[in-house]
């Protein structure tokens, strides 16, 4: 994935974020969860943890997502929004990049 095409997606993140927190969040730590069971790196525990912890504030979520330091980007590769977007709208948002 481009670095291009990454902040597309936190864009579009945030959007979600504004428009559908509370329908997400269940599905988001549903997701944390899953990944828990696949992973075992102390790392990528503090950061599906760090994500668990913004899930209960809108704002901090924002602020996580947002994040384009080095840390923000790595936690991004452990996002917890698989499925949040449906494909139709993960196909815009990537259509939208490609066409640049």
């Amino acid at each position: 994935m481009t670095l291009r095409t990454t902040m597309k997606l936190k864009e579009a993140m945030l959007l979600k974020t504004e428009e559908q927190y509370p329908q997400f969040v269940p599905i988001a730590k549903r997701n944390i969860e899953t990944t828990k069971q696949r992973i075992s790196g102390e790392i990528e525990l503090k950061y599906l943890e760090n994500w668990n912890k913004a899930l209960s504030d809108k704002e901090a979520l924002k602020r996580m997502i947002a994040d384009t330091s080095d840390e923000g980007m790595s936690h991004w590769q452990l996002a917890p929004f698989a499925g949040i977007f449906t494909p139709e709208e993960r196909w815009l948002i990537l259509r939208k990049e490609s066409s640049r």
